[in-house]
């Protein structure tokens, strides 16, 4: 399966997919530092700047997609700081919200599969919006939160874990 990663940071989703045997077919991340750690550790793997700019159309004229090469998972943790408790907490009415341009990506590509990561702040301020949205594309969505000592992080404070949502399309 080949993934489109919006929102990489460092590659964290990409990693994990390598190990389960998938392929990044291109990054997003507008980051510079994170942009480099991507180029280090997937060679040859496109880096898009900006997800507001990614199309469909722009994929395929850059042979990221065509007939034989689709995208199965498209995944990302959109930007937190709208959501996170240690900012404003705007949620949808703050210019960093981009779910909508993850949404419209999906929309375009129309995946089986999609993975979305984000913080607690999240659940409150955008998650029932993003479920909506993915359900009336016809996707079955899941939420399930992992708690930082899932992924053995020690946190020297207790820590509300963050929230994670896979979704398949019904066919």
């Amino acid at each position: 399966m080949r993934i489109l990663d919006l929102f990489s940071g460092i590659g964290g989703f990409s990693l994990a997919a390598h190990w389960a045997g998938m392929e990044t077919a291109a990054f997003c991340e507008i980051e510079p530092f994170c942009q480099k750690v991507l180029r280090k550790n997937f060679p040859g793997v496109p880096i898009y700047n900006d997800v507001r700019t990614i199309t469909k159309e722009q994929l395929e004229r850059d042979g990221v997609i065509n007939d034989d090469r689709t995208i199965g998972l498209v995944c990302g943790g959109v930007p937190c700081q709208p959501f996170s408790v240690a900012g404003k907490q705007q949620g949808i009415n703050d210019d960093r919200h981009l779910w909508p341009e993850m949404y419209r990506i999906i929309q375009e590509l129309r995946p089986p599969w999609v993975l979305i990561e984000n913080v607690n702040g999240f659940v409150k301020l955008a998650l029932d919006l993003v479920i909506d949205d993915l359900e009336n594309e016809g996707y079955e969505a899941r939420t399930f939160i992992i708690p930082a000592c899932g992924a053995h992080l020690k946190l020297p404070r207790p820590s509300g874990g963050r929230r994670a949502g896979n979704c398949t399309r019904n066919a």
